[in-house]
């Protein structure tokens, strides 16, 4: 039997980090599961049936956001030359903003998976809550960027779109992973020393 290169690829890199592993390489273990998973999961998801329904939920919802603070959006399902396209209205017209791989947030879901999963200082149950959690926050503060998004657009026209995407909406979801790792990570690890040294369960 002939591996495919992907299960060859996943295999190897699963040897290392056991490797790592069994030797208490904790760090090198850690480092080389969690990007390891990331770039597989990333790489897998990329054109595939999952990575479609986050980029329509993610337009979906801020489309349901949108109409809330009372910006004119539509949803379009295949569209030309496009998986999806969020169009904000605008004095000026329709704008289509579409919703790929980098804006559906499969990029940062498959790192923050990646890095809870291969973290040795919880429990395995405590990953899956925290998993949980966390993907499901991570995917609203996407939808929250995207709405920072289109609401800047909407204000400013065609012109904003690059303020609005690479500046104001990239600084807002950075400064939101990071409080969230900051929680998860760094937060959370220091109670569970602290109840580890007290005695606590």
């Amino acid at each position: 039997m002939i591996l495919s290169p992907v299960a060859a690829v996943a295999a190897g890199w699963f040897t290392i980090y056991l490797f790592f592993r069994k030797a208490r390489a904790w760090l090198l273990a850690y480092v080389v599961g969690a990007v390891g998973f990331t770039l597989i999961a990333i790489y897998l998801a990329r054109g595939s049936w999952l990575e479609e329904q986050v980029e329509a939920g993610a337009a979906l919802a801020a489309h349901w956001l949108s109409s809330l603070v009372g910006i004119p959006t539509r949803v379009f399902f295949d569209a030309p030359g496009t998986l999806l396209v969020l169009i904000v209205y605008q004095v000026m017209g329709w704008t289509a903003v579409e919703i790929d791989i980098e804006c559906s947030g499969i990029l940062e879901l498959a790192a923050f998976a990646g890095l809870v999963l291969f973290f040795e200082g919880f429990e395995w149950w405590k990953r899956l809550l925290i998993l949980t959690g966390g993907l499901l926050l991570t995917f609203g503060m996407n939808v929250i960027r995207i709405l920072i998004v289109v609401a800047t657009i909407h204000r400013g026209g065609k012109d904003a779109i690059y303020l609005a995407h690479t500046l104001i909406g990239r600084a807002v979801f950075f400064a939101m992973v990071i409080g969230l790792y900051w929680y998860v990570f760094t937060r959370l690890t220091m109670e569970t020393i602290r109840r580890r040294i007290s005695g606590d369960r």
